[in-house]
């Protein structure tokens, strides 16, 4: 009868450690600081410090409209729409249109013909009104702008231009 109520004590004190260590208090936080996100932001899809929608400050293009010379700043970008972009790791990204910056910045007959960065690339007239394609400007990691075109779905396409600097656009 001993022998029946210590293995019945035994299993009992098993048991009770055991909903313990499952109870126990999480490890202490680690002193390496996290980054700063965004107010409903995940550390994981977003790195940048700055808040959800904001156009990166560093944002500087040289644009010519028609041989006119101008310079457009985060202020300029900040109205028109952007679209959601998410990068080839997940990550969000600010992305605009081409197409809705030339019509929301100089007209609705306006196309930008090329952008220029660490390269320059033209876009032609079927390229421009190509609906299944969609040329757009997103921001990387860093910042800095990038050119490339989504499909109608909005997967990215490769880069065409990396460290945008400028546009040139037909009134």
């Amino acid at each position: 009868m001993r022998l029946a109520l210590v293995l019945v004590l035994s299993v009992l004190v098993a048991g009770c450690k055991k909903k313990d260590d499952a109870a126990a208090p999480p490890p202490a936080a680690s002193s390496v600081a996290s980054p700063v996100t965004a107010p409903g932001a995940s550390a994981k899809h977003r790195r940048e410090d700055r808040p959800e929608g904001a156009v990166p400050a560093k944002v500087e293009l040289a644009v010519s409209i028609g041989g006119e010379k101008k310079t457009w700043h985060a202020a300029d970008l900040a109205k028109v729409p952007m679209s959601k972009g998410t990068a080839n790791d997940g990550e969000d990204r600010e992305t605009w249109s081409l197409r809705e910056i030339a019509r929301t910045l100089v007209g609705p007959n306006a196309k930008v013909v090329a952008v220029v960065g660490d390269k320059r690339a033209a876009i032609d007239a079927a390229a421009w009104s190509d609906p299944r394609r969609v040329p757009v400007l997103h921001t990387t990691r860093r910042g800095a702008l990038k050119f490339r075109y989504t499909d109608a779905a909005g997967v990215w396409g490769d880069s065409e231009v990396s460290d945008v600097t400028g546009l040139e656009i037909a009134p």
